[in-house]
């Protein structure tokens, strides 16, 4: 990279000083809602939806098999009464609409403008491009569109120690942009609803003037396929997986998932005389040099110890079918779609006692403690292969919510909060409380 991308990057994302950082969310909120537009009886409303970050680069990770499910349930947003158009930017390229999935873009692209009752629609981690087009979106406020983002988890202002400096500076520069210009906040559990509210309170100061929703998750791979094929010989290694015990872990690698206190625990039980295998599907993440090259190097890798690093969805169906169980070591989590996944598929689950995977009890799910270490990781899995071969547990799925759920309730928290009252044109102004 060039010298001054450099130092205009380093610009970009020096951090605020918190008290300027509250007076701008302050500020911004009152000037949108002076110049906002109400709703109308516009034609058709436009619904723009976001697909910058998964249209460049689908890696495949949960929150964009969420991305991807949710952007494609284009027929039932039209049916009723949408007209959906997929929209991306870049540095140098304002917002405009392209044909996606196809992937199709005008040479010329023209930015969008709104009307009265359009929706901007932001499911991904767009960091960058909403930092950067944070004019042209509060023009779009101003044109009368409604801008709502789904958010994921708060983690990287929580627990900054887990990601780079950069990444911590570029979420919390969108999130300001976030907290100046939404009407609304999807939320994938109860929990990052609560953290939110926390966040944006104790951040900028901003308790009021804006919608929340939580969105019920959907759990089916197969209505978000994106890569198909396995890789050779995948039957024949399905089954020697299946010749033993087989404990899937699905995630990014990254240090919150808590891979390396699993593979402690492995290692102890295969010390023992543990005969089971150990798959982990996910792509290397960040700050885990360490991790990929203990994977790498170790004795059971190919054996007992396998790491899939870039998983077809198709591959990902097929091992959760072949496998005994899930097992879910996270640290921190928004909402943990492999846990729910897993239950689709009538798997046992052992994760760790954190309230977001709590609140499936019911579902069979056997826990270990948030602070376990290796002995009392190695017991607690010990003790769960053993259930499971058993036949102690009795798996019972949770609602098995489908994608076109979670649409269907997106889109019923839009018309509630489109005719809700409002003071100033936009509940910007800080008129109504989180609902």
């Amino acid at each position: 990279m060039a010298i001054w991308p450099k130092i205009r990057r380093r610009i970009e994302l020096n951090p605020a000083p918190r008290t300027l950082e509250r007076f701008r969310v302050w500020l911004d909120r009152r000037r949108v809602a002076r110049t906002a537009s109400p709703v109308d009886g516009a034609p058709m409303r436009r619904m723009f939806i976001d697909v910058t970050m998964i249209s460049k680069n689908d890696a495949g990770t949960g929150i964009q098999r969420v991305v991807r499910a949710l952007a494609l349930q284009k027929d039932e947003i039209q049916a009723q009464g949408w007209d959906v158009w997929y929209v991306v930017a870049s540095r140098r390229t304002p917002y405009h609409r392209i044909d996606w999935p196809a992937m199709r873009s005008s040479e010329h692209p023209v930015a969008i403008h709104a009307r009265a009752g359009d929706v901007f629609l932001g499911l991904d981690y767009s960091l960058d491009v909403v930092r950067i087009h944070e004019g042209q979106l509060r023009h779009l406020v101003g044109e009368g569109a409604r801008l709502w983002f789904l958010i994921h988890d708060l983690l990287p202002i929580q627990r900054p120690e887990w990601f780079s400096p950069e990444n911590v500076a570029r979420y919390g520069k969108w999130l300001r942009v976030l907290g100046s210009l939404s009407e609304g906040f999807l939320c994938n559990s109860v929990q990052t609803k609560s953290e939110l509210i926390e966040v944006l309170r104790s951040r900028f100061g901003l308790s009021r003037g804006y919608h929340t929703h939580v969105l019920p998750m959907g759990t089916d791979i197969q209505a978000s396929l994106h890569t198909t094929g396995v890789p050779d010989g995948f039957d024949d290694y399905l089954a020697r997986l299946k010749l033993n015990p087989t404990i899937l872990m699905v995630g990014t690698l990254e240090p919150r998932k808590g891979h390396q206190g699993v593979l402690d625990a492995f290692d102890r039980l295969w010390r023992e005389g543990f005969v089971g295998n150990l798959v982990i599907v996910g792509r290397a993440g960040w700050k885990v040099a360490s991790l990929l090259e203990r994977l790498r190097a170790h004795p059971e890798h190919g054996k007992r110890l396998h790491w899939l690093d870039n998983a077809s969805d198709e591959t990902l169906m097929r091992l959760y079918e072949a496998s005994d169980g899930v097992l879910l070591a996270s640290f921190a989590e928004g909402f943990g779609l492999p846990l729910t996944e897993a239950l689709r598929y009538r798997k046992p689950v052992l994760a760790r006692d954190l309230a977001v995977f709590c609140r499936h009890s019911s579902s069979g799910i056997r826990y270990f403690p948030v602070q376990a270490d290796t002995i009392a990781m190695a017991s607690a899995i010990s003790a769960w292969v053993e259930e499971i071969q058993s036949g102690a547990i009795v798996v019972r799925p949770g609602c098995d919510t489908d994608w076109r759920d979670s649409i269907c309730s997106l889109l019923s928290a839009l018309d509630k909060t489109a005719v809700a009252p409002r003071e100033g044109g936009r509940a910007l102004a800080g008129t109504s409380s989180p609902s």
